[in-house]
């Protein structure tokens, strides 16, 4: 995730790449300071030059220097993850790891930088941009079918834009035609992007409600509001509450369900006050794959982007401001 180096004046970002283990408790994976989680790559920001280059054409390279510069970055884990290596441990003992890529902590930006769907579409499963608002999420995406449709579209056409056309057809972005993740063991990108409370609902949600909230009463009208209205805001507020839930089980996955449901049940009143035309919203969206993701990975608090955000100040920020600005 890209982060803010200046502010007011200059707009320097910073790319910064993390690191860390699946299988560290989360309470010291959370902490700077017990280094758990490492820097491994700061990753370009540079802008496309070029006055001979099309929009289309400079966003297109720009996606493919970061495949490139992730595949350079993480080519190494490729081969171990085959072919195992070598790791000592706190005890002294040497074991064999295999280390494998499998979980992507990343803001929706970059999960479809990372995953090639069509923007404003979902990075996990296969539904169209005018069905994001539907409870059922659609067929699940797999990193072995998004990769065959990108080599059936490379070995097709001879033109770069004729590519794009060609994969946006099998909703794919089509912006990239090599793939840092495809050689991985165990690996399905698909399945390894998680859920991110920080930029999915308290960045997204909360602040959709808030907006919405504002445009359908003043103070003097909140009263008298439909009941639907509360029962969609109820919903919603106890899905972004029990997301949080430090540990789950059936029971508790069941209560993040019925909120989901519940939010569905009742949305359609926000179409009829006409707060909304559409639902059509991948933050939205994404609350159907929470359920999934705390099945694989457990709870939603050891990949949220929130803790990265911290990291960001000692890996980036203070960085910055101990260099001279320039180089």
């Amino acid at each position: 995730m890209k982060t803010q180096l200046t502010q007011f004046t200059g707009g320097k970002t910073a790319y910064p790449v993390y690191l860390t283990l699946g299988n560290l408790p989360r309470a010291i994976r959370c902490k700077p300071s017990q280094q758990a989680c490492i820097l491994i790559a700061y990753l370009s920001v540079s802008k496309m030059v070029g006055k001979q280059l099309t929009k289309k054409q400079k966003s297109t390279r720009i996606q493919q220097l970061f495949y490139d510069s992730m595949h350079i970055v993480l080519d190494p884990l490729i081969e171990a993850g085959k072919k195992g290596m070598e790791v000592t441990g706190g005890d002294g003992k040497v074991r064999i790891m295999y280390p494998i890529l499998a979980c992507y902590v990343a803001d929706y930006p970059e999960q479809c930088l990372v995953t090639c769907p069509k923007y404003r579409t979902c990075p996990k499963c296969q539904v169209s941009d005018d069905e994001m608002g539907e409870r059922e999420a659609a067929g699940w995406r797999t990193q072995r079918r998004t990769s065959k449709l990108i080599c059936i579209a490379r070995e097709k056409v001879t033109s770069i834009s004729n590519f794009q056309e060609l994969c946006k057809a099998d909703n794919i972005s089509g912006g990239v035609c090599h793939l840092f993740w495809e050689d991985f063991p165990h690996c399905d990108i698909h399945m390894g992007i998680t859920s991110d409370i920080l930029h999915q609902l308290y960045w997204g949600v909360v602040k959709h409600l808030e907006h919405w909230c504002t445009s359908l009463m003043t103070t003097a009208e909140l009263n008298s509001c439909a009941l639907q209205v509360i029962l969609c805001y109820r919903a919603l507020l106890d899905f972004i509450y029990m997301a949080q839930y430090p540990t789950h089980d059936d029971s508790t996955l069941q209560y993040l369900t019925n909120a989901l449901d519940e939010f569905h049940a009742n949305k359609d009143i926000l179409v009829d006050l006409e707060i909304r035309n559409h639902f059509n919203i991948p933050k939205f969206h994404s609350m159907l794959h929470y359920d999934e993701c705390i099945h694989n990975f457990g709870t939603t608090y050891n990949y949220n982007t929130e803790m990265f955000e911290q990291f960001h100040i000692d890996y980036a920020k203070e960085a910055w401001r101990a260099s001279n600005f320039h180089n």
